[in-house]
């Protein structure tokens, strides 16, 4: 393995998989015409893939790491969509006309807590944005403890066909036991 390649990824904090690009090559140098001129060189013949950041829980689990704030009312949200479908519109505005999509992921947070409308909602403003393939992968984080039979609903009628749910355990060891957890 080339010291190179130790030395970048040597940080024992791994940038999560969601984030691209990550964090440390976030930068002020890079501007909107950076990104009108990255958005208009978008291959014509390739697919994207989408992810949307909902950055709101209603409390922190104590293993997460991503960046959310933790509410107790929806009017943030609701404000955060509305900006959403801002950027959505400049966005679709920068790419030619009927870019096809492949993957779409809500990730967060707590993506869920966009209330079964708001999605329902947001999945046809995405629609009439963008092309979505009829194979395109739907994904959504969820949180089991906030989770609702009406938006199970929702993200089915919005072809949701993949979710991911966060739940982690600790395995509980007696100050006696030896054994191997495992």
């Amino acid at each position: 393995m080339h010291t190179s390649i130790l030395t970048k990824y040597r940080d024992p904090r791994p940038p999560w998989y969601t984030i691209y690009p990550t964090v440390p090559d976030f930068s002020a140098a890079v501007g909107a015409d950076d990104y009108e001129e990255w958005l208009g060189g978008l291959p014509a013949d390739e697919s994207v893939s989408l992810y949307f950041h909902i950055p709101f829980c209603r409390s922190m689990c104590w293993y997460c790491g991503f960046p959310t704030a933790v509410i107790r009312r929806n009017g943030p949200i609701l404000n955060y969509l509305a900006v959403l479908r801002q950027e959505i519109s400049l966005v679709s505005e920068q790419v030619r006309q009927g870019l096809p999509v492949s993957d779409v992921h809500f990730g967060g947070g707590t993506p869920h807590l966009i209330g079964p409308a708001e999605h329902l909602a947001l999945m046809e403003f995405l629609r009439r944005h963008f092309a979505f393939s009829k194979t395109a992968a739907i994904a959504v984080e969820i949180d089991p403890r906030t989770f609702t039979p009406e938006m199970a609903e929702a993200l089915a009628a919005n072809g949701v066909n993949r979710a991911s749910i966060g739940c982690r355990a600790l395995i509980p060891m007696c100050k006696g036991d030896q054994s191997d957890p495992e």
